[in-house]
């Protein structure tokens, strides 16, 4: 958005550019892998490019995401971590869709076709509509021919992954294994000293509260924040001001009438006779042998079952569901749309090999009227007329603002925006403000800004709304006085006392029942509780999770010979746990589901592990360049 709003700068910046381009070709030339400095790829695996656009596009959703997340700029050590990550999984992405093809998967047309049917998103009232399937490829900037290609080298992908998870089996004694240790059972008893049980007992003076604040006052700082002055402008409230007739909203409906229609969709279904080599006629006669059984009175499914090559629909009858114009190849289409209901074709032969075609439904197309899309017609209509007026009112309060340097008001005056107040806006962003606050923060903390008085340049905060802002007044952290925060050092000081009084407690204690002492007497004066021995499994939601994932570490123990260990809390406690007895997990004592359960989840996490080291060889095999600038791009 930002570039169109600069594209008003004038032919003179382009020629500029265009000749700084031409100095760098005559100087570095075209043939390699930086151009006047600049990576021309942002990697090479086996020889084969990835663009540098497809990079920056990848980098700037997940910096998006991070930033939506934790609402602040990105760090550089994250921003390069992310570069470094997002390269990562386009080369190894790479490596894999070229493994692909050397392995020769391929996806049909009916594939690829009945799997973009099947997707909710396309889909009108649980059918396929193609007319939405257009309108949403439109609005997500791809055409049917770009999106069918991604989909049928995702089902590529998608078979060799298969075939990898398909090949990983799992033996009876592995899975014996796996139930013996999942359901072992374990007798366990513990102590529980919890700090809260001793903190009535602490008292903090005076002295040790100062000595505190005056060896960790970096701790008792407050938050980095600046006061701001600013002006937004969003794309919404142009909008809003937007008037739109009746004439205008018919008139774009007769425009784009065509959005609007549910083209005619036919329901078919079909049978697939390959071709092998050389076998034309012979398929050939065997479609028309098949057009013969079913002219006789043949059931469709059961020959589909029978004879069809089409994997992704014999079982199903061979149907295809309903489908419109432009979603089958040439041959296939023009054959559907030529039969009457219950029709049988000749053989169509297409790349794929003979089809026999039955045209089982015709659904009628139709149009949406007028006034059922006119609330839509109108606010696409207020949006798409306020663009120019918002790009142009954004250019101009970026303008303004570089003129005025170090003032809104007369910015204020030229645009006819008021000047907005904000104090205390935090380093780590605030999102009650500004939904996605990062933008906001790089702009205001920037080192040109934050201490100069300067207005920013125009902010992006999200594609349809921007601002310009000065900083007012910026306050740095400094130290609270002590009497601010006097209570809570008191009750941090209180909290870690108390925390080892209860470290204190079970130590005792476990010194003592080692000794034969009585566990619950011992617990007890101490100020812990006793919990006597039971038996339980390691998804027993009755336990702390301390105390389980410590017993279930232990070594095996009996009753005779007993392990005893101690573990801290979550919540700053310890407990003491006393191990006295261990069972296998038995695979009879589960029902026939739960074994079969477990063996599917076991099974799956194998292939999963077989997965990821599949990947992670083609990985290490592939040729790998990737240009240093684009794992640590230069800061100037």
């Amino acid at each position: 958005m930002l570039q169109r709003i600069h594209d008003a700068f004038g032919k003179w910046v382009v020629v500029l550019i265009l000749g700084l381009i031409a100095f760098t070709f005559i100087f570095w030339g075209v043939g390699n892998d930086f151009v006047g400095g600049t990576a021309r790829f942002a990697a090479k695996v086996n020889g084969r490019e990835i663009p540098l656009q497809e990079f920056d596009r990848a980098l700037q959703q997940r910096q998006n995401q991070y930033q939506q997340i934790y609402r602040s700029e990105l760090p550089e050590d994250v921003r390069r971590e992310l570069r470094r990550a997002v390269v990562e999984d386009l080369v190894r992405d790479e490596a894999l869709k070229q493994r692909v093809d050397e392995q020769g998967y391929r996806a049909s047309d009916e594939q690829v076709i009945q799997s973009i049917r099947d997707i909710a998103a396309f889909q009108v009232a649980g059918e396929f509509n193609n007319a939405v399937y257009e309108g949403q490829l439109q609005n997500a900037g791809f055409t049917p021919a770009a999106f069918e290609a991604l989909q049928r080298q995702s089902l590529e992908v998608s078979d060799l992954q298969s075939g990898i998870v398909d090949s990983t089996f799992l033996t009876p004694a592995e899975f014996r294994r796996y139930i013996e240790l999942y359901n072992q059972r374990r007798e366990l008893a513990y102590a529980m000293f919890e700090a809260d049980a001793f903190g009535a007992s602490v008292t903090v003076d005076d002295a040790a509260i100062a000595a505190r604040y005056e060896n960790s006052q970096v701790s008792y700082q407050t938050t980095e924040s600046v006061d701001l002055e600013y002006i937004e402008l969003a794309l919404a409230d142009v909008a809003a001001n937007v008037e739109v007739t009746d004439e205008e909203l018919r008139a774009a409906y007769d425009a784009e009438r065509e959005r609007f229609e549910i083209a005619e969709e036919r329901h078919a279904r079909h049978i697939l006779i390959e071709v092998a080599e050389g076998q034309e006629e012979a398929a050939r006669a065997a479609a028309e042998a098949v057009v013969a059984r079913l002219r006789a009175g043949e059931d469709f499914a059961a020959v589909a079952a029978e004879v069809s090559a089409d994997a992704g629909t014999k079982a199903d009858g061979g149907d295809l569901g309903f489908m419109g114009r432009g979603t089958l190849v040439g041959p296939f289409e023009d054959a559907l749309f030529a039969l009457q209901v219950g029709e049988i074709s000749a053989p169509v032969r297409t790349d794929f090999g003979f089809h026999v075609i039955r045209l089982d439904e015709i659904r009628a197309g139709e149009i949406q009227p007028f006034e059922a899309v006119r609330e839509q017609l109108a606010e696409e209509t207020r949006t798409r007329e306020a663009e120019d007026e918002f790009y142009e009112r954004a250019n101009t309060l970026g303008d303004a603002a570089f003129d005025a340097f170090d003032e809104l008001t007369s910015v204020a005056t030229a645009t006819g925006l008021p000047v907005k107040s904000l104090m205390g806006f935090p380093r780590s962003g605030d999102s009650s403000i500004f939904e996605n606050s990062a933008p906001v923060v790089q702009a205001a903390f920037g080192d040109e800004i934050v201490d100069s008085g300067r207005n920013s340049e125009l902010v992006e905060v999200e594609e349809t709304h921007v601002l310009v802002l000065r900083v007012v007044a910026h306050h740095v952290p400094t130290t609270k006085p002590l009497d601010e925060v006097r209570e809570q050092i008191r009750a941090e000081l209180m909290r870690e006392r108390a925390i080892e009084l209860a470290e204190e407690a079970a130590s005792a204690f476990l010194t003592e029942i080692e000794t034969g002492a009585d566990p619950a007497a011992r617990a007890q004066a101490h100020g812990g509780k006793w919990n006597a021995a039971a038996w339980v499994m390691r998804t027993d939601a009755n336990v702390p999770t301390e105390v389980l994932s410590t017993a279930f570490g232990m070594p095996k123990a009996t009753a005779d010979a007993p392990e005893r260990s101690s573990v801290a809390l979550a919540n700053g406690g310890q407990a003491v746990v006393v191990l006295t007895g261990v069972q296998a997990g038995e695979p009879s004592t589960m029902t026939q589901d739960d074994r079969d359960q477990r063996q599917r989840q076991l099974a799956d996490q194998a292939a999963r592990a077989e997965l990821t080291g599949y990947l992670g060889n083609i990985r290490e095999s592939a040729d790998v360049r990737i240009p240093d600038e684009i794992l640590n791009p230069p800061l100037f």
